[in-house]
């Protein structure tokens, strides 16, 4: 329902485009200084290889086509003619309305009569509240009741919706039934917040980053540092809005009509204006943005080149602003900001976590409605229609625990001149993709259990439902520590930055001194010093944050309290991203293993175990054991099991307990490797591999102490190991030495102790190549290298376990072959793994 053009006349159009030219000449400077800093921000990150991290769950359904279609029917729609007609409305996936004049003419291909974005709209469904808004914007008072608003009794049903559109004229729509226009009023807004914030400005291209950025400069330029809700679809229209702003005056100056009708007349005048604002505006910054990106592909070899040099000169010019505007910021925030943080976070989280906690709880219900509807693999068909609906799930409810924001946070409004209404889009829209999320990976679990004939279906559906509502608490915490830390800032920060304008904007200028000539293009001061305000602020509000997280009252989940089991997460939907939790082991149970130190498997046959022992523990019980009796390779899951156990066998615990014993005066904090080597029990049914093959109870014990200090000692030490008698091993070792060895767990360490290893026929042999028999090499002045003697003795370990000894293979039994073929097989493995 555009207006004529003819309403403007030649001076006045003119009048307009000078206007913008003379505006645009303040904006353009600071717009082409941010796209050159925006430019080589894009190229740092490329050369760092930066990602951005997902933190997520649940699987997201890869975004529809732009021209996918969300919505199609016939619906009542007042016309320029002022009657209602029936229209076809399309809704497609880029949010906007295409208004056909009829079905048929739709699948000839015709174009639409009108394609209307609903940008900053509002929603309304009573005409009283909507004739309330419109007198709040026309500067006209009415003297009767003007035919403005479409007519109520005329309206072909009961059920009418009013879309008020900001400088544009109005839309109507009507429905005959209360679940359809409920339909519609929810399609509706999605296409109102989607169109105000996710489509543009969320992007991350340069020529974005740059106009944010530059239009915040320009409004702080005019003292106007608070938030403005009308910065809302692309940079034309943001522009258009706050130009009008300054054109308002003065249309309503030249409206000079005499009819009774002034409002229509204000309203189309209005809307004239405003189109040929844009029109002129898109010239202007299709030409501007084109100039930059030709200057910053220019630029592009010196910003690769000299990127180290362009990134030390922007971190010197930081360390000058900061010592500048730390202390004063810092004193600001503690006196002014930090006592509303804690208020603000209650106001703004409240309404917040409602809308989630409403989002939840549909889900749920719809999940355990279709558990009890669907509990045989043969209603497929049925059940896809189900999911498809449950896609198609009805917010609203949702959305109004959400606006309740506006209801709470009249004080922070007053007190930090905030406007909550993009906070509010924002927040709707994180919530709709969550919610689309939940739906998306339910979906894929549930097909994936109609894939497995031999799983109980509906136990399966259950499982799916318990383990989507888990992650839909994580990634429902994680978002709303995101929203609630970038809304505290945004709340704040341009408070900070106004009191602080008066002493320091004046100064900035003079840090352009600290950065190269060929470097100016690429560095902004004003980037910088709002970075080093905002770096003050955000400790405050991080501290805030992570307090109210370890709070019950707001459900935040916290990282190292949320663990999923192994099944959940080997059951995660396929497609996760790597990096998303879904991907990762939270608990150290769970984490695939390190190689196994040298130290501790090189010479270790298939009857030789290695128990771990910490010195210091109150009753020295075993801090690990290692039995390769068996030839496990430790894998992810199971090295609870394999690799650190928390107890030990009952017959170990004796000879446990009289080794630990005697070496209760060592001071020393590093574990004690205590090395048995277990009899073979004569037995025509053992088999080499078979864990009956070791005789616990009876095995010799060896120590090996990680404390070297001198010659001296370690003469001692080795004379003790090299000794037939068990005896000596409970002497007591010096506790005057510092120099714990620490165990070392890498393949090039395993490589350093030159121990090679052979595989030959049907036996296997580990046996040292240049074992040295003493550590007489070390001096006494190498007291602050303690790591110099792990090789060494590392070297004597396995000399003095005779890691020469064979496993002879059973000659006599087919069978005992297959076992040593499976053995060297193992050990084959086991050696590729270290």
């Amino acid at each position: 329902m555009g207006a004529s053009s003819s309403l403007l006349d030649e001076t006045q159009s003119n009048y307009i485009k000078e206007q913008v030219d003379e505006k645009l000449k303040d904006f353009t400077p600071i717009y082409r200084k941010q796209y050159s800093v925006a430019y080589r921000s894009q190229i740092k990150d490329e050369l760092e290889q930066r990602k951005e991290e997902h933190t997520q769950f649940l699987k997201q359904r890869p975004p529809p086509e732009a021209g996918k279609m969300l919505f199609e029917e016939i619906v009542w729609y007042f016309d320029d003619g002022r009657k209602w007609k029936e229209r076809f409305i399309v809704i497609r996936a880029c949010y906007v309305l295409e208004i056909h004049e009829s079905y048929k003419s739709f699948l000839k291909g015709a174009p639409p009569q009108q394609r209307l974005m609903p940008t900053g709209g509002t929603i309304l469904t009573a005409e009283d509240k909507y004739m309330e808004l419109i007198d709040q914007c026309c500067p006209y008072t009415k003297n009767d009741r003007e035919d403005f608003a479409p007519p109520v009794v005329d309206m072909p049903g009961q059920f009418p919706v009013y879309l008020r559109l900001p400088y544009r004229q109005d839309s109507y729509f009507c429905f005959k039934d209360e679940d359809a226009q409920a339909d519609f009023i929810s399609l509706l807004s999605d296409c109102v917040r989607h169109q105000n914030k996710a489509d543009y400005l969320k992007k991350k291209t340069c020529d974005v980053k740059a106009f944010l950025k530059a239009f915040q400069l320009y409004r702080q330029e005019k003292g106007q540092y608070e938030s403005w809700d009308m910065l809302i679809g692309s940079d034309v229209r943001g522009l258009a809005n706050l130009f009008m702003e300054d054109l308002m005056p003065y249309l309503e100056k030249e409206l000079k009509s005499k009819r009774t009708d002034k409002r229509k007349a204000w309203f189309a005048t209005v809307e004239s204006a405003y189109f040929l604002l844009q029109e002129h505006l898109f010239d202007r910054m299709t030409t501007l943005k084109e100039e930059c990106k030709n200057k910053a592909k220019q630029q592009e070899a010196l910003m690769r080149s000299d990127m180290d040099q362009i990134t030390n000169s922007r971190t010197y010019l930081e360390g000058k602003l900061q010592a500048m505007v730390s202390e004063p910021a810092t004193k600001y925030c503690t006196e002014q900001v930090q006592p509303h943080l804690p208020a603000l976070l209650e106001e703004v989280m409240g309404p917040i976590s409602l809308g989630f906690t409403e989002a939840r709880d549909l889900s749920e219900g719809m999940m355990e409605q279709l558990c009890e509807d669907f509990q045989d693999p043969q209603q497929e068909v049925e059940l896809r229609q189900a999911l498809f609906k449950m896609s198609k799930a009805n917010l609203q409810s949702c959305y109004e625990k959400v606006s309740g924001l506006k209801d709470h946070v009249q004080e922070l409004q007053q007190t930090f001149n905030y406007s909550i209404k993009g906070l509010v889009d924002s927040t709707e829209i994180d919530l709709k993709q969550l919610m689309e999320n939940v739906e998306y990976s339910f979906e894929l679990l549930v097909k994936k259990a109609l894939l497995d004939p031999s799983v109980n279906f509906s136990e399966a559906m259950q499982k799916a439902s318990d383990r989507v509502l888990k992650q839909f608490d994580y990634d429902s915490s994680t978002v709303r520590k995101r929203i609630i830390q970038e809304a505290l800032v945004n709340i704040t920060l341009p408070n900070i930055k106004k009191h602080l304008a008066p002493s320091f904007k004046e100064e900035l200028p003079k840090f352009e001194q600290y950065i190269f000539a060929d470097y100016s293009n690429f560095i902004s001061v004003e980037n910088v010093y709002e970075d080093v305000i905002q770096q003050i602020l955000e400790k405050d509000v991080s501290t805030v944050v992570k307090e109210a997280a370890s709070r019950k009252k707001y459900n935040l989940i916290t990282e190292s309290k949320y663990k999923f089991s192994v099944s959940s997460l080997s059951s995660t939907p396929p497609g996760s991203a790597p990096s998303s939790p879904s991907r990762l082991n939270t608990s150290p149970s769970q984490r695939s293993p390190l190689p196994p130190s040298p130290l501790l498997t090189n010479g270790l046959t298939a009857n030789r175990s290695v128990t771990v022992h910490s010195p210091n523990s109150e009753n020295s019980t075993a801090m690990g054991r290692i039995d390769e009796g068996e030839n496990k390779i430790p894998t992810e899951g199971s090295i609870d099991d394999v690799f650190f156990t928390s107890e030990m066998s009952n017959e170990t615990k004796p000879e446990h307990r009289s080794t630990t014993n005697a070496k209760e005066p060592s001071v020393s904090s590093s574990p004690v490797i205590v090395i048995t080597e277990a009899k073979e029990i004569p037995s025509s049914s053992a088999k080499a591999g078979d864990g009956s093959l070791s005789d616990l109870a009876n095995k010799p014990t060896e120590i090996i102490s990680p404390i070297c200090k001198n010659s001296a000692e370690m003469e001692k030490f080795i004379e003790v190991m090299q000794s037939d008698n068990p005896a000596p091993t409970k002497a007591k070792i010096s506790d005057e030495s510092t120099h714990p060895i620490t165990v070392c767990l890498s393949i090039e360490d395993a490589e350093a102790g030159e121990v090679h290893k052979k595989t030959t026929g049907k036996q296997f042999t580990d046996f040292p190549e240049k074992a040295p028999k003493s550590c007489s090499s070390l001096h006494l002045e190498d007291k602050n290298r303690p790591l110099d003697c792990v090789k060494e003795i590392r070297d004597l370990v396995v000399e003095v376990i005779e890691i020469e000894d064979t496993i002879e293979p059973y000659e006599d039994s087919n069978d005992d072959k297959d076992d040593d073929d499976e053995d060297i097989q193992r050990f084959q493995e086991l050696e590729a793994t270290i």
